[in-house]
């Protein structure tokens, strides 16, 4: 399971609510999406938060996504997930201090062998504390990124299917790509079927690169086509990545971080005249990259992939004590942010309450305290 957070949030709630419900029919008219389902929220409430929240930013939606498909994990195991991520998120916060809307997608992946396709959890936030009125921001990447890829970790080794297979684990070795498959720019999935992959295609990606109609088709090309010269053993280093990308006439970009190269091709502009830059992602565009690690009968391969298995362990016990800190400083923001949104103190004294409670159930000790905001 991966966690993303989209960069939207700015519009109406049409457009986010009419994507996570809603496909278009036959004649365009917009209908039920097929294989969307809501577990969780009312779309009504969170349609009407959205639109009348008077910030610039309206809410914050995503996903959880998943290898394993929608029936491999139980109902059960839905709801605790779907829980857990709320209490890292909204760390300290009540019920009725937030909305949140949980939307099941079972599309992706579907075949003749597979009628129900891969999990994801979609999520939709309005970004304002309902007490208060004031702006509340779900997720704010540089003081939320750790902790909700902490307990990603250990969700991920915790919770098993229902044939009681672990979830995938998005970084074991095993799983690691040369590049990345989907463009950041395009539907997808985009081509990257490398086995019907013939000369004519390279040309032709070779000539997309050279005058590049668009960011999109230029990143596509150029993955398509590193990915043919690691298989034909031409490119096995960062050095030779970097000297294909300028033999292509692109230029590489200052201030590449450890996992990314951006390029820029002077053929590809925006309306400014400036060139548009391309990121790339992948272990092949990483600063350490070494062709070799990605063949599956390498000895340093097979060595990464045990280590990551054997420290199973180290790693868990790091991803609690991560994610226990992080919600800790988290709660206190929040409580110091939202410290008037407190609940006012009930005209009746608990005392009295208990007392009534007692005279209308004597059969049972349990006091009753009604939930401010119902839960799954």
């Amino acid at each position: 399971m991966i966690a993303k957070f989209s960069d939207h949030g700015k519009g109406k709630a049409s457009g986010v609510l009419n994507y996570l419900l809603k496909e278009k029919g036959d004649k365009g008219a917009l209908m039920p999406r097929t294989h969307a389902k809501v577990l969780y929220g009312d779309p009504v409430l969170t349609e009407h938060l959205i639109n009348t929240t008077p910030y610039k930013s309206k809410y914050k939606s995503g996903y959880l996504s998943f290898s394993e498909r929608a029936d491999e994990i139980s109902e059960a195991d839905k709801k605790r997930i779907m829980q857990e991520f709320e209490a890292i998120i909204f760390c300290g916060l009540e019920g009725d201090q937030y909305d949140i809307l949980w939307v099941e997608h079972a599309d992706k992946d579907i075949d003749d062998a597979h009628p129900v396709g891969r999990l994801e959890l979609n999520f939709v936030i309005p970004c304002q504390e309902l007490r208060s009125g004031k702006a509340f921001q779900p997720y704010y990447e540089p003081a939320d990124q750790k902790r909700v890829n902490a307990w990603k970790n250990i969700i991920n080794s915790e919770v098993k299917t229902i044939q009681g297979e672990p979830l995938s684990d998005p970084n074991d070795p095993e799983r690691k790509r040369l590049v990345n498959p989907y463009s950041s720019h395009a539907p997808r999935p985009t081509p990257f079927d490398m086995k019907v992959y013939t000369k004519k295609d390279a040309d032709k990606d070779e000539e997309t690169i050279a005058n590049p109609p668009s960011r999109t088709l230029l990143e596509e090309a150029i993955k398509r086509r590193l990915l043919l010269d690691w298989q034909n053993g031409i490119l096995m280093n960062r050095r030779m990545v970097l000297g294909r990308l300028e033999e292509w006439g692109l230029k590489i970009n200052r201030g590449n971080s450890e996992k990314t190269l951006s390029v820029t091709s002077s053929k590809l502009t925006d309306k400014n005249g400036k060139p548009i830059g391309v990121r790339l992602k992948g272990g092949m565009f990483e600063k350490g990259f070494d062709g070799l690690r990605f063949r599956s009968h390498n000895k340093e391969w097979e060595q990464a992939v045990y280590d990551h298995r054997i420290s199973r362990n180290e790693r868990k016990q790091s991803d609690e004590e991560l994610l226990a800190t992080g919600i800790k400083i988290k709660e206190a923001y929040h409580q110091e942010r939202y410290r008037s949104s407190a609940t006012p103190e009930s005209l009746v004294s608990d005392k009295v309450v208990e007392q009534e409670l007692e005279v209308a159930e004597p059969a049972t000790t349990e006091t009753y305290r009604p939930s401010l905001r119902p839960r799954f």
